[in-house]
């Protein structure tokens, strides 16, 4: 019974988080930018399984975000490789319900997953390559790494604690 409420839980927040991105309540926003989301529930679901299913979950975590975006950027390789490093942590750290390291592992997500974005768009888009695209992209990724900061630990470490319960 437990092990079916774990999976009906894994699925709603599967579920609710393409909402989430959609409509990201205001009051969760410095300036318009809100938390990386799929960050928020990855971390928790890459702590508490194994690597391989941690990857799996990623790729199909990164194919549905990367449906509701325009672009020839995408979050599958951030994600994996976020997975696997989280799922290993995991699978060697046992005390990993502290708050902190909730929140600085997730604002290390965050700031890779937006590096990998930077990154992906300089290579694809080659006319991006000046001096005013990078400075609202900085200013982007610091508020999108404060918000998911100061975001996770309270949602991820609730996901985190229901898990465990189940």
């Amino acid at each position: 019974m437990a092990r079916d409420k774990k999976k009906l839980l894994i699925y709603i927040a599967g579920i609710f988080l393409p909402a989430l991105l959609i409509s990201s309540p205001d009051f969760l926003a410095i300036n318009g930018v809100t938390p990386c989301w799929p960050v928020i529930w990855l971390l928790p679901f890459s702590l508490k399984n194994s690597p391989l299913k941690a990857s799996i979950a990623a790729i199909f975590l990164g194919i549905l975000l990367d449906s509701f975006t325009v672009g020839k950027v995408s979050y599958i390789p951030s994600l994996l490789l976020l997975s696997l490093i989280w799922a290993r942590y995991g699978l060697h750290n046992k005390k990993i319900e502290l708050f902190f390291n909730i929140g600085l592992m997730s604002i290390f997500g965050t700031a890779f997953v937006g590096f990998s974005f930077w990154v992906q768009k300089i290579i694809l888009y080659r006319f991006l390559r000046n001096n005013w695209f990078h400075s609202w992209s900085i200013y982007v990724l610091i508020s999108e790494i404060i918000i998911t900061g100061l975001v996770a630990p309270f949602l991820s470490s609730w996901l985190l604690l229901t898990y465990k319960k189940n």
